[in-house]
């Protein structure tokens, strides 16, 4: 802490808050730890890594020496050394080492993974003890949704469950994730909604095209390049007049018309008009939406919380969203204030008690769960 480099840094801070467009969160607190920090820089002749300093001991701050880290998931992040992906658990252990050239993060117990360099290599699921599931590969695999896996074979679709069994033929043109108990489907001249037990709800329309998941209750379809949403009798509720919609996501479903962005809620009324470049779903009350280029954060009666006036905005998750200004990222809080300040050259999100940042091209982790509730 004594370090010579500490404080030049220190002042340069003082000076940085002072130019910042948000306030600054006095004391910024964040599930009982103190936020507070510092950065030491090495000096010009070392090849020490940069270090991130908390005023609370409570906070665990890992090495910043990764080429690139992914959020938690699981309780393990993805890693990468030397052009290679692992992963390392909260403690900084290796847990899998560092050998492939792609795999995915750890969602239900598993994670996706390609065997070998090749592009088009075999592809499987992986556990943490780094098993095969089921001893298979297969053209392509999508992550575990609720239990379930979608696999490829011959350009062909299906779902496997946790044990590596087959519960959804392989037989479909394509097929989603199951979202509320369905997936999507497509097969040959039919299209509609199957369950885990492979049993289908068929839909036949020849001009209406089924689209995404079914979510919330609803699936997206489209008529004539126009999208609309049904439900899952295949009723309509929103008309096929929009260029596109989303999911529903806290009540409301975004939409494109006009090359303008809105918002609808489920009776299919507009709530927020279509006057932005390109918004985001809602999270935890907000949507981050864009204009000009410049983005900003608006509550569900499309009230500013923050004008669109930021580089980027990620949606809020556990109170906190990644802001980008002057091309350094750093946190702000449901009060438009920040929190951690815009320090960093990337910054994901705050997930499970843990975020991950990169400073002077190295990555590391910091992890506030020792902290919490406390």
């Amino acid at each position: 802490m004594n370090s010579p480099f500490l404080v030049p840094f220190c002042l340069l801070l003082l000076c940085f808050f002072s130019c910042l467009s948000l306030p600054k969160k006095e004391n910024p607190v964040i599930n009982a730890c103190d936020l507070r920090f510092t950065i030491q820089k090495p000096g010009p002749n070392s090849n020490a890594p940069t270090k991130l300093i908390f005023r609370d001991p409570r906070i665990q701050v890992s090495q910043i020496i990764y080429d690139d880290l992914s959020s938690v998931s699981e309780d393990w992040i993805q890693a990468k050394k030397n052009g290679k992906f692992g992963f390392i658990d909260l403690k900084e252990n290796v847990v899998m080492d560092f050998e492939f050239s792609f795999i995915g993060d750890f969602h239900d117990g598993y994670a996706v993974f390609r065997e070998g360099e090749d592009r088009k290599g075999p592809r499987g699921f992986l556990n943490k003890k780094g098993d095969l599931l089921g001893g298979k590969y297969y053209d392509m695999t999508y992550n575990f949704q609720n239990g379930y896996g979608a696999v490829e074979l011959n350009r062909k679709y299906g779902l496997i469950d946790r044990t590596g069994k087959i519960v959804v033929p392989i037989q479909y043109d394509l097929i989603t994730g199951i979202h509320n108990g369905w997936a999507v489907f497509k097969r040959e001249e039919h299209q509609g909604l199957v369950n885990a037990q492979g049993i289908e709800k068929k839909f036949v329309h020849d001009k209406y095209d089924l689209r995404g998941y079914f979510y919330a209750g609803t699936i997206v379809f489209k008529h004539y390049q126009k999208s609309g949403i049904m439900d899952s009798n295949f009723n309509v509720i929103i008309p096929p007049i929009y260029d596109y919609l989303g999911n529903f996501q806290e009540g409301l479903v975004r939409f494109e018309l006009g090359d303008k962005w809105g918002f609808l809620d489920q009776k299919g009324k507009v709530v927020i008009e279509a006057k932005f470049d390109s918004e985001y779903d809602f999270e935890e009350g907000y949507a981050t939406v864009e204009i000009e280029k410049k983005s900003g954060i608006i509550n569900q009666k499309g009230e500013y919380l923050i004008e669109p006036k930021y580089e980027s905005i990620s949606n809020f998750e556990n109170g906190l969203a990644v802001v980008q200004e002057d091309g350094k990222k750093g946190f702000i809080n449901r009060n438009g204030e920040w929190v951690v300040p815009p320090v960093f050259q990337s910054l994901t999100r705050f997930r499970e008690g843990v975020f991950t940042f990169a400073l002077d091209g190295k990555w590391g982790f910091v992890n506030l769960r020792g902290c919490q509730n406390k």
